[in-house]
């Protein structure tokens, strides 16, 4: 990988590295991937998964996820504060008239680092309840309560500098030939990251992804989003320039592209992205809720849109090149994944040749039982949601679904060689699905304070198509 990031960039985005694991530090140990002992596994060439995010310990201080509680939209777009942790994760494979073939990811991340917060602010979630309850049926009760938590952990904000969330950003872009990547990081209630509801909007310095439509009706949950505007920069910038994003915003990714191109810093990629779509925003699991194991212990609230049509340009090392492309939405919030327990993940978001829509992941995780045992083997949760071209989801039950590995790749990170499989198997009889995916290119690994591979993948068998691939815990 080509490394685009000057030595003083290099050096400030080390500095504000350092800062976050120290802030973070206060609420867990950061359990770093180291390598593992032999067992059977390694007789296929991989290795025991290791905790994503480390070594995160859950706390009834955190808003549990729980059944019942299904997902709105669009008012579940905006942030979730008193959940440890939730990601607004964006996925594009992108081309041009010539053939040209791109993978391009945006992700936000925000940590809740602050254990005290989410007590009061649930406590006086729970007063307004009780008083919201005498007026309103048991289920606007329950979402009236929810925003009152969310409106006091704005208040939270307001009288502190700094309001125990952290927030993480990533870039990255893959060529076939080169791969750009940067990550970001900042404080909660400073003002440079932060997710607004109306106009839904992302933003972490001048990486800002905003929707067009400011004001939405509640129902209206895919004009809340799209159209919207994805841009930023990244590459090669030792000082920032954050774009005014209260402000009208550009009505074409091509205005917004030629503000970049008119700052003063320089990178080495800059995006900027019009993005519609053209089919409904999917729930996954049961209305949101998305268990990771059999017995339910790790979960999240989980929705994506899977239906995103890109149109824009990208700008790579002063080249300005038109691309068009499919990309894929997830939003996702939880208190149980950023645990021990959940060691990690191999995830697919596939675009088939025939409309419809495949997401399906593998769960590493670990039993309580298991913590202090010699056994290295962990329960693996595997299951799959397919969207048909209309739109309609059926999620795929375990018994119904395959996904195997085939071969692996071998990666350097931190002076190890992991073995990390890249090519996998995945089989769903009842809709005749028989594909084998594979990147396409070697590399696709993002060399970040949590390492991970994410990469676009092609797709070939019983369909063809491309998507993306997550791996972690490797």
């Amino acid at each position: 990988m080509t490394n685009h990031l000057s030595s003083a960039n290099t050096t400030f985005l080390r500095f504000k590295a350092n800062i976050f694991l120290v802030l973070v530090a206060v609420c867990f140990t950061l359990n770093a991937c180291t390598e593992n002992p032999k067992d059977e596994n390694e007789t296929l060439g991989t290795s025991t998964p290791n905790g994503f995010f480390g070594n995160m310990q859950s706390s009834d201080a955190f808003t549990p996820v729980k059944r019942g509680n299904t997902v709105e939209l669009p008012r579940d777009h905006m942030s979730h504060p008193d959940f440890q942790l939730e990601w607004w994760y964006l996925t594009f494979v992108l081309s041009t008239e010539d053939g040209q073939e791109f993978g391009l990811q945006y992700t936000l991340f925000r940590f809740n680092t602050g254990l005290d917060a989410p007590q009061s602010t649930k406590a006086n979630a729970e007063k307004s309840a009780k008083v919201n309850v005498k007026s309103n049926a048991e289920s606007s009760a329950s979402h009236s309560s929810e925003d009152n938590l969310h409106t006091n952990a704005n208040s939270h904000i307001a009288r502190n500098w700094s309001n125990g969330q952290q927030w993480m950003g990533h870039a990255s872009l893959h060529t076939a030939e080169q791969h750009y990547f940067e990550e970001r990081f900042a404080s909660g209630g400073v003002g440079n990251a932060y997710v607004n509801q109306q106009p839904f909007t992302t933003v972490i310095d001048d990486w800002v992804w905003k929707a067009a439509q400011g004001e939405v009706q509640t129902g209206a949950e895919s004009k809340a989003m799209f159209p919207s505007v994805l841009t930023f920069a990244f590459g090669q910038s030792s000082t920032h320039h954050p774009v005014k994003t209260r402000e009208k915003i550009p009505a074409t990714s091509a205005d917004r592209l030629l503000e970049l191109n008119d700052a003063p810093s320089v990178s080495a990629v800059k995006i900027a992205l019009n993005l519609n779509t053209s089919g409904p925003f999917i729930k996954q699991g049961d209305n949101g809720y998305s268990k990771k194991t059999q017995d339910e212990r790790l979960r999240s609230y989980y929705y994506s849109q899977p239906f995103i049509n890109a149109k824009g340009t990208l700008n790579i090392e002063g080249n300005s090149i038109k691309v068009t492309g499919k990309g894929w939405f997830d939003h996702e919030w939880t208190s149980h994944l950023a645990n021990s327990e959940a060691m990690g993940w191999d995830w697919f978001s596939l675009h088939l040749d025939d409309g419809s829509k495949l997401m399906a992941f593998r769960m590493h995780a670990m039993n309580k039982n298991m913590k202090n045992s010699k056994s290295k083997h962990s329960e693996i949760f595997t299951t799959a949601s397919y969207i048909a071209k209309n739109g309609t989801k059926e999620t795929i039950e375990q018994a119904n679904v395959s996904i195997t590995p085939t071969a692996y790749e071998t990666i350097n990170e931190g002076g190890v060689a992991r073995a990390v499989p890249t090519i996998w198997r995945i089989q769903i009889p009842i809709k005749d699905i028989d594909v084998t995916t594979s990147p396409f290119k070697k590399g696709q690994w993002n060399h970040s304070l949590f390492p991970y591979y994410e990469g676009r993948v092609e797709i070939k068998g019983s369909h063809s198509g491309s998507g993306f691939m997550e791996l972690t815990g490797y």
